[in-house]
């Protein structure tokens, strides 16, 4: 149902209004504000009214249409224009129209998309990687092609029998995904035209298999804080399996996607893959609910805690490596200010090996949320007739409905949830487990004091020279003037014209090398750290 203009309270309204009584149940059915924690399985028998903005929603609307008719008894509803209480977008708000998100909530956070590009997360993973080696093992070696061309060769000079998976930067759907061996196997094809739009992944030859068949998971991570950033991990999910029985690569199946790739649309259109409308209990369905494949993976005798326990961690460490970038991102939507609603699903890909150890694949910033399977499985661009899939509904109703409830919340509220819905709490970034590696957030502070009292995603020559008359910025090795000709020539490795948030981090390391003594090659943080020290204190004095 449509609600008109005139229907509505002014956003600002709704807020005064419906975020008290909220704050009110939650206190009914949980203790006072006193208590440090708030854990809930369920929703309280009375929700607030919720106003969901459509202007915006694509494939998702079948689900909020759903979802407003289910609790429709609450006053839940939709609109169109700048009104309602959460806007709901299909894709990236830009930034030049991220001021709607300081009148209503918006599920978009600022610049996740670029986060998502799998060249983006290889760049800022590795660099975790290198400087926090043995907390950030969680995701397969990978290589930035061309960037890394030289370590990539002598990688597969070093490891000759391994695969690789290579993958278009921005991809998605398994779009020009090919195995590959050595660079000769690189595809150039119409999803890639050079290989500079490519990432290189070790394959996992020794995945966990159920019915014979290897599979991924897709986890849903609700971050419903950008400041602090706080987030959840959903208990449900959707097991993505291949179509054909696993057999190890080798020169004859190399080319059988169909077994070694385990992407949903590509398997959807094998002449095998399985459509089942069984969510609870074990069955043989090619995509199945959470619920479901735990049953199956106890049933073959391993521990379904063990592998969770691991998947917290490596969602945790995840949300650690690209906190500094969307809180970048963040910052230069809202010129440095902290008056954005904005939350955000993420979809975080995931396979399990035999030792049940979980290896990040990718992350996805705008995952599907359609709950619609089409009943004829083609090539062809035309709509295919559709019903409702009963195991997408399940997964994906609880991934939307809980993360509207709990994003409605202030973020004080929210860092006292352990549980709510189906969520659970993994991250806190004012928890001090995690301060212990803020050094990219330190750099990221530096960053904006450089872009001055309005957040720019890049610095200008004449903002990042301001570091020469910082104490101690230059020494015999590097006077003033160098770092003009430093600028330039980072600059031009990469593809901007200004120096990105990644290439002054570039930047900043290399004046470590030349204004830090004792400089182990071989392990650069420490004297990373002690350039960043000096550099904030700098500001400070």
């Amino acid at each position: 149902m449509e609600t008109n203009k005139t229907e509505l309270l002014s956003p600002s309204i709704q807020d005064d209004r419906e975020n008290p009584a909220e704050d009110e149940k939650v206190n009914e059915n949980e203790g006072s504000d006193s208590e440090d924690t708030i854990q809930r399985d369920s929703k309280p028998k009375k929700l607030p009214k919720i106003i969901i903005n459509t202007s915006k929603t694509r494939s998702e609307l079948t689900l909020i249409q759903h979802l407003v008719e289910k609790y429709k008894k609450f006053g839940w509803a939709t609109c169109k224009g700048r009104n309602g209480n959460i806007l709901w977008s299909g894709l990236e708000i830009p930034f030049e129209e991220c001021s709607i998100a300081t009148e209503i909530r918006v599920n978009r956070i600022p610049g996740i998309r670029n986060i998502a590009e799998k060249k983006e997360t290889g760049f800022y993973l590795n660099k975790f990687r290198e400087y926090y080696p043995d907390d950030f093992d969680f995701f397969p070696r990978t290589f930035l092609y061309p960037e890394e061309a030289e370590q990539f060769e002598k990688h597969l000079q070093k490891y000759p029998k391994r695969l690789y998976i290579a993958k278009p930067t921005s991809g998605s759907h398994g779009d020009g995904i090919t195995l590959v061996r050595s660079i000769k196997d690189l595809p150039i094809s119409k999803y890639a035209t050079n290989v500079k739009d490519m990432v290189i992944q070790e394959y996992i030859d020794r995945p966990l298999l159920i019915d014979g068949k290897k599979f991924d998971l897709r986890l849903y991570v609700l971050i419903s804080s950008v400041k602090p950033m706080i987030a959840f991990l959903n208990e449900e999910g959707l097991a993505r399996f291949c179509t054909e029985d696993y057999q190890p690569p080798t020169k004859e199946n190399l080319k059988n996607y169909y077994m070694h790739l385990t992407n949903y649309n590509l398997n959807k259109l094998s002449p095998n893959y399985k459509y089942t409308e069984e969510y609870i209990e074990i069955n043989d369905g090619s995509k199945r609910t959470l619920t479901s494949l735990w049953k199956s993976v106890e049933k073959a005798g391993y521990s379904k805690e063990t592998i969770m326990k691991q998947i917290r961690d490596l969602v945790q460490k995840l949300l650690v490596s690209i906190q500094p970038i969307i809180q970048f991102n963040y910052n230069t939507a809202f010129e440095g200010k902290d008056n954005g609603k904005c939350f955000h699903v993420l979809g975080i890909d995931v396979l399990i090996d035999q030792d049940l150890k979980p290896w990040l694949i990718e992350i996805n910033g705008n995952p599907s949320l359609n709950i619609e399977h089409e009943l004829e499985q083609t090539m062809d661009k035309r709509k295919a007739p559709t019903i409702i899939s009963p195991v997408d509904k399940f997964v994906k109703e609880k991934v939307m409905e809980d993360a509207i409830l709990i994003s409605r919340k202030k973020p004080e509220k929210q860092a006292r949830i352990q549980k709510y819905g189906s969520y659970e709490i993994v991250y806190n970034s004012e928890d001090s487990a995690y301060k212990e590696k803020q050094l990219f957030k330190d750099i990221l502070t530096i960053f904006g004091k450089l872009s001055g009292t309005r957040y720019k995603t890049h610095l200008v020559s004449g903002k990042f020279v301001k570091l020469a008359s910082l104490p101690g910025m230059v020494s015999d090795k590097l006077c003033k003037a160098d770092y003009d000709i430093l600028y330039k020539k980072i600059v031009q490795q990469s593809e901007d014209k200004q120096m990105s948030f990644a290439t002054f981090i570039m930047a900043i390391e290399t004046l470590a090398t030349k204004l830090i003594d004792d400089l182990d090659p071989e392990n650069k943080k420490d004297a990373v750290e002690a350039l960043v020290g000096r550099i904030l204190s700098g500001f400070d004095s």
